[in-house]
């Protein structure tokens, strides 16, 4: 994942880079971890951008990293 700063989004990129998909604010996706484990998760932003798993856990994302 990439932060894209022109569009406000996060960008996912595979196929080499061919293809991409945009992740914003309120959008819900599967986080596929392996083995079979899928969490379901949504992205969000307050002070800072986050991603919600479940109802309380948060894992908080860096702009500036990849």
């Amino acid at each position: 994942m990439v932060y894209n700063d022109f569009l406000d989004c996060w960008m996912i990129f595979w196929d080499e880079g061919k293809s991409d998909y945009k992740i914003r604010r309120g959008d819900s996706f599967e986080l596929h971890l392996g083995n079979g484990v899928h969490l379901l998760c949504r992205m969000e932003l307050g002070s800072d951008w986050y991603i919600l798993v479940g109802k309380n856990a948060k894992f908080y994302l860096k702009p500036n990293e990849i």
